[in-house]
């Protein structure tokens, strides 16, 4: 039986278990599941161990010698590569290819990108320049991140999530296949619509997220800059267009961002697709749940902020309403203009129907769970051929 190794990008929770499809994976694969995440960040392990998901499969390295040690008796293995672009990482990729294993990769979770903006990046860069040891830090981490960038291993294999990907990896073998969140839409795609008279807020923990420090990325805004204005136009929305607000939480938000939201929110976690499905309408910032907005056709409100928007996330809020041709809120701004909820209830379906294809899923592409796709595909290829 071949061997399938995940290099997971963060913390083994169960939503991973199931995102990954370790139970399709197994019917046709030894599957180990390496979290290298004490390895790579021990802080974020820290705040995530106790969340961590059992499972026989998964096994924690938190070094290069638990590495070493848990690779010995494996040969000839698949490797499903997630793991961000650091030294680390970039030492086990290198790893993995002289050992003439598989790298493959899947590109999942697109977004459409703005075009690089100078007036912004210069004005970062002479607020930094006031900021000796800050400019130095983060011009050395821009400088590690762009060689790990650019000295990446090529995969063997790339499974495309939509149109774009394919101009992003120069793999030997492309897939034609769809985001993760698809496999998810096609779970509950044809389960019942209930109730839709709300809206739902797709959260982004954009002040606590813990993915920003392990990926050395600054928060965009502060808690006094982000919640005041949010739930200023929660309450405004709710009281013109009658439609009560569900908050969805990212599914790694942690307990201090939940304390900053009233008791009267509609707070959940982990069902945030089938909240989209049942809404009458959508409301996000950027975030990569915007593809139930897409595939369930829902009306899209794209909210920023003047702190936002002298933010990196700015452009990129900016740049996905443009290309969806949708609604964008600034929150910041008063105005007495009366949200008029028929005008908010529209949708462009050209627009919609060239981000699922470009973002979502390659046109023609299997209607199957990404992990059958992929586990057909290797049935299908015998390993030296591949090789």
């Amino acid at each position: 039986m071949k061997n399938i190794i995940v290099l997971l990008p963060g913390p083994f929770l169960k939503r991973d278990y199931d995102r990954f499809g370790i139970e399709i994976l197994k019917k046709n694969f030894s599957v180990k599941v390496f979290d290298c995440t004490a390895w790579l960040n021990r802080n974020f392990w820290q705040n995530y161990v106790q969340n961590v998901y059992k499972s026989k499969e998964h096994i924690v390295i938190s070094c290069k010698e638990d590495f070493l040690k848990s690779i010995s008796k494996i040969n000839n293995a698949i490797v499903i590569d997630c793991l961000p672009n650091n030294r680390k990482a970039h030492w086990i990729r290198k790893f993995f290819k002289e050992k003439k294993n598989l790298l493959v990769v899947v590109h999942s979770d697109l977004i459409p990108l703005p075009k690089v903006n100078l007036i912004l990046i210069l004005k970062k860069i002479f607020s930094l320049i006031l900021k000796p040891r800050k400019f130095i830090s983060k011009i050395y981490n821009f400088l590690q991140q762009r060689h790990y960038s650019i000295s990446r291993p090529v995969p063997d294999v790339s499974f495309l999530g939509g149109l774009a990907a394919s101009n992003v990896n120069k793999s030997k073998i492309k897939i034609n296949a769809h985001s993760l969140n698809y496999d998810v839409y096609l779970k509950i795609k044809n389960k019942e619509t209930k109730n839709n008279s709300y809206a739902v807020f797709l959260d982004e923990d954009m002040v606590y997220h813990p993915d920003l420090p392990y990926l050395n990325i600054d928060r965009p805004v502060t808690e006094q800059e982000y919640y005041p204005p949010l739930l200023k136009f929660f309450r405004k929305f709710e009281k013109e267009t009658g439609l009560k607000i569900k908050f969805a939480a990212h599914p790694k938000s942690l307990k201090k961002s939940r304390s900053k939201l009233p008791l009267d929110i509609d707070y959940s976690i982990g069902n945030t697709e089938e909240l989209v499905k049942n809404s009458s309408l959508v409301l996000l910032h950027s975030s990569t749940s915007i593809s139930y907005a897409i595939l369930f056709k829902k009306p899209i409100i794209f909210l920023t902020s003047n702190e936002l928007m002298k933010s990196w996330i700015g452009p990129r809020i900016d740049n996905f309403s443009k290309v969806l041709n949708g609604i964008l809120v600034n929150m910041s701004v008063d105005t007495n203009e009366r949200l008029n909820l028929q005008s908010l209830l529209k949708i462009d379906e050209h627009k919609y129907k060239n981000y699922l294809d470009q973002y979502i899923k390659v046109p023609n592409s299997p209607y199957l769970p990404l992990w059958e796709i992929f586990a057909q595909y290797f049935k299908e290829n015998n390993f030296q051929e591949i090789k």
